[in-house]
């Protein structure tokens, strides 16, 4: 039996990443990240010439033309480990622009589920991004990519808000959340509140990952997220289809203001 290898510090499949399993050829200008795959399928409705390029784990990666320019659709999977692994791969394979699309939840009062929010920037909580950078080098998101989010909410009158997240390693502990042992633990919420005190506008998984490995390797990032649920009020919105959607037609919207103001 004949044994074939490759080499281990950067596998390629028949010049394919091993992950998102594409090549140079595969990936455009602009990459709109979602971390569900099945959120990949929202575009076929609204993409001409809509394909799917791959489908491996976590990672499902489209791509189309909206308006005439050309984007892909690449899912990252929840959290900082697998989004470290679709942003080194895309960059790798040439992409310029990157926008990550997803759920958030708001730690602000006045911010409503199905709201909109940017993130301007991000506390660095993820886990990965401490591999390539001091946890004192920022998580930022380029600011022009930020005003052409902020202006295709404005043209669509969707009610949206600016500010710093936070990108947190985990989903129930770290997020001040604990149903196995709330009881037992007085001061789970302490992360949650301090993020509260600093004025954080919401938590999530992946946007510091996004921010901070583009600023690195010269790529723009950016984010939108709608609000899925707000902590201070306690309500979580079950049916959120809808605004994802309202979401994936704005992010588009962007799309096109990135490659006209920002890619020229």
């Amino acid at each position: 039996m004949i044994n074939l290898y490759i080499v281990a510090d950067n596998p390629l499949y028949d010049n394919k990443v091993p992950h998102l399993r594409c090549e140079k050829k595969d990936i455009c200008d602009v990459v709109l990240l979602p971390g569900d795959p099945g959120r990949v399928e929202f575009f076929s409705e609204l993409l001409d010439d809509f394909q799917i390029i791959s489908s491996n784990r976590e990672y499902k990666l489209a791509k189309g033309t909206y308006k005439g320019y050309p984007v892909n659709i690449c899912s990252t999977g929840i959290g900082a480990a697998s989004t470290e692994i679709a942003v080194t791969e895309l960059i790798e394979l040439g992409a310029k622009a990157l926008i990550r699309i997803g759920g958030t939840g708001a730690i602000k009062e006045g911010v409503e589920c199905g709201d909109f929010i940017i993130n301007t920037a991000s506390v660095r909580l993820g886990g990965s991004s401490m591999f390539y950078a001091m946890p004192e080098y920022p998580a930022v998101a380029d600011f022009n990519l930020v005003m052409c989010l902020k202006e295709a909410c404005k043209e669509k009158n969707l009610k949206h808000h600016l500010g710093i997240g936070a990108s947190v390693g985990s989903f129930y502990r770290g997020q001040g959340r604990n149903p196995l042992a709330m009881e037992k633990d007085k001061n789970y919420k302490d992360l949650y509140e301090e993020f509260i005190r600093l004025n954080v506008l919401n938590m999530e998984m992946e946007a510091e990952t996004i921010f901070t490995l583009s600023s690195i390797y010269g790529v723009m990032a950016g984010s939108i997220c709608t609000v899925h649920c707000n902590r201070l009020t306690n309500k979580w919105l079950v049916e959120y289809e809808e605004p994802q959607k309202t979401m994936c037609k704005t992010a588009l919207e962007a799309v096109i203001k990135v490659y006209e103001n920002c890619l020229k």
